[in-house]
């Protein structure tokens, strides 16, 4: 998949993750039965399949009448484009900045600091 970045809805994201959490490909109907507290139809996650595969994100190989879909982009790929996405507008693409914004907001505790900073130097040996 390229680096390109692909933005999904979030109706998509949670067919996503079913297609990410699958052992295999999946159909309309088992996309469906996994959905767990949501009463689309078929016709709906049929619809949301078909956007993600025109964004090549999925693919789906046909067995008879039956689409099968399976995930082309990973999930790391794309959280990675989502959390650039997301510190680019936000931040001006500054992890330092939005560490510096949950810290000045008290979103973020001194344990939690201390954790990144042995992260960081663990990182540099």
């Amino acid at each position: 998949m390229s680096t390109q970045k692909q933005t999904i809805t979030d109706a998509e994201y949670e067919v996503m993750r079913l297609l990410w959490d699958a052992d295999g490909s999946m159909t309309v109907s088992g996309v469906c039965e996994r959905l767990s507290g949501r009463e689309w139809t078929p016709s709906t996650v049929s619809t949301l399949l078909q956007r993600l595969s025109k964004k090549g994100i999925i693919g789906f190989t046909k067995h008879g009448k039956t689409n099968c879909y399976y995930p082309i982009m990973k999930r790391s790929e794309y959280s990675i484009n989502e959390t650039k996405s997301f510190l680019s507008k936000l931040y001006g693409g500054s992890v330092k900045r939005m560490v510096a914004s949950l810290y000045e907001n008290e979103e973020i505790s001194e344990d939690e600091v201390d954790e990144l900073k042995k992260m960081f130097l663990e990182s540099d040996k």
